[in-house]
């Protein structure tokens, strides 16, 4: 209800409980003409919030279009399982509102040049990825993570020691057609977050990579949340309401 409906509503009642407030017999002469109009009111309330539509606004990235597509698996700056972990995260997101999109996990970056003999990314290595996987577009990644900035805590008589860490990492992501190696989307994002598992190797502190979930799963899942945000359907409410 709107606020001038609302209002309305308010000087009604007002206007009414006046004029019944005049009558001697309050009880007995008015009773069932109030229970009569607040039960009106309520049922054009009622009307107005249900004639409220919820409008879905398709992906301003249609995978269909694109048929089978192919994903190499994201370049990570880290050791560890990371870059198979944001990747899966990337092809959960993406399929969430466009199902039965084929996609189709092609192997890292090595081994997709390897398999079409080529040496480094471009036009040509794309076209021939095309020809090989059959598919019409590619989908590839970059993950950077930055140093970690430690926070210990410990404990008198070092019975309890504490190690955290923030860390900053980017993610960048584009797809590119096969067939001329032209990009038809990009997307980036950045974050940081707090995460806990840190140790020293070599003199550097580093992060628990072999368990990616329980290191920084909070840190990807935002990163994959914001950059898939075109692939998905969006909504809004259509104001049809009193």
């Amino acid at each position: 209800m709107s606020r001038k409906t609302a209002m309305r509503f308010r000087y009604y009642i007002i206007f009414r409980l006046k004029n019944i407030f005049k009558k001697k017999s309050f009880y007995e002469a008015t009773k069932m003409k109030l229970l009569r109009d607040i039960s009106v009111w309520t049922t054009l309330v009622v009307l107005g919030i249900s004639s409220c539509s919820k409008v879905i606004v398709p992906p301003a990235i249609d995978l269909k279009q694109h048929q089978a597509i192919g994903i190499i698996k994201f370049n990570c700056s880290e050791p560890g399982n990371l870059d198979a972990f944001v990747t899966q995260k990337f092809i959960q997101e993406i399929t969430k509102d466009q199902k039965s999109i084929e996609i189709i996990e092609l192997g890292t970056q090595t081994d997709v040049l390897n398999a079409v003999g080529q040496s480094a990314i471009g036009p040509d290595a794309y076209k021939a990825m095309g020809i090989k996987y059959n598919v019409k577009s590619i989908i590839l990644g970059d993950i950077e993570i930055s140093d970690i900035k430690p926070e210990i805590s410990i404990a008198p008589g070092f019975s309890y020691v504490e190690a955290q860490g923030i860390i900053e990492a980017s993610l960048i992501v584009r797809m590119v057609e096969t067939s001329n190696g032209a990009t038809i989307w990009s997307g980036t994002t950045r974050d940081k977050r707090e995460v806990g598992s840190i140790g020293i190797i070599g003199g550097k502190f580093m992060f628990d990579a072999e368990d990616p979930e329980h290191s920084y799963g909070s840190l990807v899942d935002a990163l994959v949340k914001r950059v898939t945000k075109d692939f998905k359907n969006t909504w809004y409410w259509k104001r049809k309401c009193l």
